[in-house]
């Protein structure tokens, strides 16, 4: 199997299988239905792949769009801080 096609199936895994346990076991399974060298190719796309945020990475774009979530965010800090 190429590359180009693990890279695909593990995509569709990722988005076949949300959590994050599921999504290991998931790509488990499929690396076993490959041969040694495809498997190795495998780690090697996992480990090329972005790392996975825990769902912080929607945190993140609230933040930074404003809002309540800024707001709120920007008050917590200020009592943190003493203001």
């Amino acid at each position: 199997m190429e590359r180009d096609q693990i890279e695909l199936r593990v995509d569709e895994l990722r988005a076949e299988h949300p959590g994050r346990d599921e999504f290991i076991a998931a790509v488990r399974e499929f690396g076993q239905e490959l041969d040694p060298e495809a498997r190795k190719t495998l780690g090697q796309v996992l480990l090329d792949r972005q790392p996975e945020t825990g769902g912080f990475d929607v945190l993140k774009e609230r933040l930074e769009e404003g809002g309540w979530m800024k707001r709120t965010m920007r008050k917590i800090d200020d009592r943190i801080e003493g203001r």
